[in-house]
């Protein structure tokens, strides 16, 4: 295979890459000689709180962990023949209740009909949202993502490809649903193809 194919073959591989009161009462003290009373349970006991729903519950600072992040590049991965994603590292994604900052932190071993590379993925995506009880769109995003790519001994600049694709996926519209331990959003893995449910845990 010449180089310049597999050039071609990893412009298109980086496309698809940029892809978290008690209150209570005292009993009085026993007399002498007696037991003393039982405390009542239920009056130590703290209230449960109730969980956060809707847009509510994506407000805070998360992580999408290396095994959440691997779910996803898998699903691009048997999305398209010939190409073979492992991740290593996570992204941060925190919500405020207008904004959004999606914070990408990891690097990429990947095989293109054969030839294998290298990458990372470094900076970070911000922007506005909003959201229904079920789905999350975002607008006016700010970029200043950067990936690097290397394939049999060349390296590639794939900022821009991948700013291209953040912008529109895998985040937005995305379907999600409030979980106990945090968020799950429906990522997009492109047009056709079944989304993964990602889960958000959190940060810290």
């Amino acid at each position: 295979m010449s180089i310049e194919t597999n050039r071609l073959r990893a412009l298109a591989a980086v496309s698809l890459l940029s892809v978290g009161v008690l209150t209570g009462c005292t009993p009085p003290p026993a007399e002498p000689g007696t037991p003393a009373d039982e405390p009542d349970a239920t009056a130590s006991e703290a209230p449960e709180e109730e969980a956060a729903s809707g847009p509510e519950c994506l407000i805070g600072d998360w992580y999408i962990a290396e095994d959440q992040m691997q779910k996803f590049y898998t699903a691009l991965s048997n999305a398209n023949e010939g190409l073979d994603i492992a991740v290593s590292g996570g992204t941060g994604l925190a919500f405020t209740d207008t904004t959004y900052t999606y914070t990408p932190d990891f690097s990429i071993i990947l095989q293109v009909s054969g030839a294998e590379g290298e990458g990372s993925i470094t900076g970070g995506i911000n922007g506005d949202y909003s959201a229904t009880d079920s789905e999350i769109t975002t607008s006016h995003e700010e970029s200043n993502i950067a990936m690097t790519v290397t394939v049999s001994g060349i390296t590639i600049d794939g900022t821009d490809l991948t700013k291209s694709f953040l912008a529109s996926a895998p985040i937005n519209s995305a379907p999600y649903e409030c979980g106990d331990e945090g968020p799950v959003l429906q990522f997009d893995t492109g047009e056709g193809n079944p989304r993964v449910p990602i889960q958000l845990t959190a940060a810290g």
